[in-house]
């Protein structure tokens, strides 16, 4: 697979899954901080992106792969799973623990 993608957003993804003559081939490729979606269709390659026009990154293959799932995806390639640092993905909350922002929050 070449480094050469155009972006697409989810929409336009769940068209591509539910175009019924040609399945696209969907991947999920490991980083180090989770995993892209990328869709090739045909000679062009895609890479999911957000509505705010930034790369969509799943954190977990288990997330990624039940978001593809609902979507119409019928089979999904992982590839790069050496890429990814599960490491960094346990015990990792995206958001502060609740007393930590509480202390935050509280005037001086």
């Amino acid at each position: 697979m070449c480094d050469e993608f155009e972006p697409i957003e989810q929409r336009l993804f769940k068209a591509l899954l539910l175009n019924v003559k040609a399945k696209p081939a969907v991947v999920l490729k490991g980083t180090p901080s989770g995993f892209e979606v990328l869709v090739e269709q045909g000679k062009t390659l895609f890479k999911l992106y957000t509505q705010r026009k930034s790369p969509r990154v799943f954190r977990s293959p288990n997330t990624a792969i039940n978001f593809l799932a609902e979507l119409g995806a019928e089979r999904v390639v992982i590839d790069g799973l050496g890429n990814w640092k599960p490491d960094t993905y346990v015990n990792q909350s995206s958001r502060p623990k609740r007393k930590a922002a509480a202390k935050l929050k509280q005037p001086k």
